[in-house]
């Protein structure tokens, strides 16, 4: 006699609003309150908050299977289609952009976790969806640190099958966490979420080396290759005169002669502040503090001067130019070290035209052109 086995199951109806709600982290009593009035034509409130019970209770099923976006998307218990289970993998892993500005550099770990009644008081973001947000980090951090084979945004896009775009904005967040870098000097208070993501992007495309490990580190060789370009550039009086006097001369056809003139008696320094934030990035502690380098030493120094984003672009595009032009270098190093002044250069340049935004105070402006 044959055996048979029938499973019956139902649509599982999801509900963006509800699905919200649940996310956001408030209750069965509150995501009623917070409905009630929306719903046309009326219904009585029991029924309004049985049918919000019943959502709550799949979406709290389904919780475990979400920190597992892979088996979640092989599941059957829940009679999903694929859109739908991705849509709701997509959603589980989206973030508010103040929680997590809160805790980006930090270490994500249980004291970092503990503090989040902090981040819940600053953002205004509830205390659950706040600990979604940073278990979500930790959960992606923990599956991508001892993979191989791709990138971080490949395996990210892997692991949690989320869109490139989300994938990209974790593996940002991850790089900023992983070198522990800091965004929360009073200098950078002014800066949101999206120039950190922009500016950790920056850095892993111009200043890591080109490897298959998951997590990215800065290129030990470009630092070496600054270090030598410091050298190089500060202590020859004939090369520094001459880059010095071919950058100026692209720069006189566009800019405003005085603001040329401080740039001018001020090259030395300028160029100085950019390698030595260059030589900074295979030096675990001094790396942290990239962000404030770049802010002080340089984004500040032309604020002082008085130049846009636009002059700042200029700037930084001769200086890329008319590298190769020095001949006072000779063309051995310029060949040596000329992909590795690209590299240093336009991250610089990219980095400072995203973070050229003025501090609270304006007694910090001052400093920039002494150091």
């Amino acid at each position: 006699m044959s055996e048979w086995m029938v499973t019956a199951s139902s649509a599982v109806v999801l509900d963006e609003s509800i699905l919200q709600l649940w996310l956001f982290g408030h209750s069965v009593d509150q995501a009623t309150i917070l409905r009630l009035p929306t719903i046309q034509p009326p219904v009585p409130s029991r029924v309004l908050k049985s049918y919000i019970t019943s959502q709550f209770r799949t979406y709290d099923m389904m919780h475990h299977y979400l920190h597992h976006p892979r088996h979640f998307a092989g599941q059957f218990m829940f009679p999903l289609s694929r859109s739908a289970k991705q849509h709701l993998i997509e959603r589980y892993y989206s973030f508010d952009e103040s929680v997590v500005r809160e805790i980006l550099g930090k270490k994500l770990n249980s004291r970092t976790r503990k503090d989040l009644d902090e981040v819940h008081e600053k953002t205004g973001v509830r205390l659950t969806s706040c600990r979604r947000q940073f278990d979500n980090l930790k959960r992606v951090m923990k599956k991508v640190e001892d993979a191989e084979g791709r990138t971080l945004i490949q395996d990210i896009e892997h692991q949690f099958l989320l869109p490139q775009r989300l994938a990209r904005q974790y593996a940002h967040i991850l790089f900023i966490a992983d070198n522990k870098l800091d965004t929360f000097r009073k200098r950078l208070s002014c800066y949101q979420f999206s120039d950190f993501e922009y500016c950790g992007a920056i850095l892993m495309q111009y200043w890591t080396a080109s490897t298959m490990d998951t997590l990215p580190e800065f290129d030990p060789q470009l630092a070496q290759d600054v270090r030598d370009l410091k050298s190089l550039m500060l202590n020859d009086r004939a090369v520094l005169d001459e880059f010095r006097n071919r950058v100026s001369s692209s720069l006189l056809q566009s800019s405003n002669p005085p603001v040329m003139e401080r740039i001018q008696n001020n090259f030395k320094v300028v160029l100085r502040n950019m390698l030595s934030v260059g030589c900074m990035i295979n030096q675990q502690k001094e790396v942290r503090n990239i962000f404030v380098e770049i802010t002080d030493k340089l984004v500040d120094a032309f604020m002082q001067v008085g130049w846009s984003c636009a002059d700042m672009e200029i700037f930084y595009d001769a200086m890329i130019g008319e590298f190769k032009n020095t001949m006072s270098l000779t063309s051995r190093y310029r060949e040596r070290y000329g992909s590795s002044w690209i590299r240093l250069v336009t991250g610089i340049k990219l980095a400072s035209i995203r973070l050229y935004k003025q501090p609270t105070s304006q007694s910090i402006l001052t400093r920039s052109f002494t150091r």
